[in-house]
């Protein structure tokens, strides 16, 4: 059974867990004496550098590896992570206009990079562009649907003409590096890389947060998030599909479901890794007094100070998630994240109460005795939905809102294990 401070919905936090989400410290005041200071020391100034890639030496620059340790380690001078950016996937034909630019000499913009280390670097803005070329002179695609140069259609770049290849082999593309003294520490390289990654991305198709999360805050905590998402009970739960549907699609196949087309676009802007961490992050919500009001910025700094948690941490964090989802797929199936009773949408402002308490009971003997009589739990959240329809309609998002929501989910949970028990 649980105890007063657990009924209450308050859960206790593994040891190192905790993490400070308010900064306390006053905003500055400056006259224009010191603000003229700090501009000629150079506070806050990214450093960069220029440089040109010959597109002929771009498959064997990003196959280059450089040592890590005396022991022959090693690892990838360029960063080219698929999971580094967003998920939308260029089409063959994509790809191969940008070849025809190339070919035709039009102007390319330049790619970003990020010295991660000396030497090191991440690709901050332009990973589909040096995929695409990368690929290309790999054979791993035919070109297609070109606009001048139809005439190479199926043509890969082993079997074009030679005076054609040799063309498009001697032009370039050119780079800005973000060079490693940007920044004194790796907080404030963080930051800068967010300002600049969101700035360098807001002319196109807006980011969601969750994508900029996973391109300037990555880590330990940030690669199990995206581990985590790709657990098929769970994708199932919010209709994301386990494979991301193609670009091109027939008629039949673009009429599905209004779930899978929530998920897919819930799979594109990466919100299945931003509900992972949600979760993780929830069980500290009782430490922001704006509750789930700046949801946003909360995840930020619980991604940034949790990529710093221990191996042992990361290795509880897996096993409650997996053990949370799983509890909840056999005790409620795809309706867990849904207003019993009311809709069949799974909503964030029910995942966060559920997945919160139920993870509480999802090992061990309550788990089996909350299973052993899931009917009657499903009628009392049913219930507790309909008494309390307001409450989880979504629109509810202060600290007193998200502490009534956890203390009546875990107050039927509770009563549902009292029964059982008797």
């Amino acid at each position: 059974m649980m105890d007063e401070e657990s009924q209450s919905g308050d859960m206790p936090l593994l040891p190192g867990e905790d993490i400070t989400f308010e900064d306390k410290s006053p905003e500055p005041i400056a006259n224009d004496e010191e603000l003229n200071s700090r501009y000629v020391k150079g506070d806050v100034r990214i450093v960069t550098e220029s440089a040109r890639y010959s597109l002929a030496g771009i498959l064997s620059m990003l196959k280059e590896s450089v040592k890590t340790d005396e022991k022959g380690g090693s690892e990838s001078r360029y960063k080219l992570d698929p999971e580094y950016q967003r998920r939308h996937r260029w089409s063959i034909q994509r790809k191969s206009r940008l070849i025809e630019s190339f070919l035709m000499n039009v102007p390319v913009p330049p790619v970003f990079l990020y010295e991660r280390d000396l030497a090191r670097y991440e690709v901050m803005d332009g990973r589909q562009r040096l995929t695409a070329l990368s690929e290309f002179y790999a054979d791993k695609f035919e070109l297609s649907g070109l606009q001048y140069w139809t005439e190479l259609h199926g043509r890969t770049y082993s079997t074009l003409p030679s005076k054609v290849r040799d063309g498009i082999d001697r032009r370039y593309i050119s780079s800005v590096i973000l060079l490693k003294e940007t920044a004194s520490n790796e907080e404030q390289a963080a930051q800068l890389k967010k300002m600049v990654f969101e700035r360098l991305n807001s002319g196109g198709v807006a980011l969601s947060h969750q994508e900029t999360r996973n391109a300037v805050y990555d880590g330990r905590l940030n690669q199990l998030c995206l581990r985590l998402s790709t657990n098929e009970e769970f994708r199932s739960m919010w209709g994301i599909p386990t494979v991301p549907l193609t670009e091109i699609e027939d008629e039949e196949e673009s009429e599905e479901r209004e779930e899978t087309k929530i998920g897919r676009k819930m799979y594109e802007k990466m919100e299945d890794v931003e509900l992972v961490l949600r979760f993780f992050a929830y069980r500290q919500i009782d430490r922001s007094p704006k509750g789930l009001n700046k949801i946003s910025a909360l995840l930020d700094r619980f991604l940034i100070q949790g990529n710093k948690f221990s191996a042992e941490i990361i290795s509880a964090y897996e096993q409650m998630f997996d053990s949370t989802i799983s509890f909840l797929d056999q005790l409620l199936g795809n309706q867990a994240f849904c207003r019993l009773g009311k809709t069949s949408r799974p909503t964030k402002i029910v995942y966060d109460p559920i997945m919160y308490i139920a993870s509480r009971y999802s090992q061990g003997e309550c788990r089996d005795l909350l299973l052993s009589n899931k009917e009657t739990l499903e009628r009392d959240l049913n219930q507790m939905y309909s008494e309390n329809d307001a409450l989880f309609a979504g629109r509810r998002t202060n600290s007193s809102d998200v502490r009534c929501r956890n203390t009546i989910v875990a107050d039927v949970f509770e009563k549902a294990l009292r029964r059982v028990a008797q």
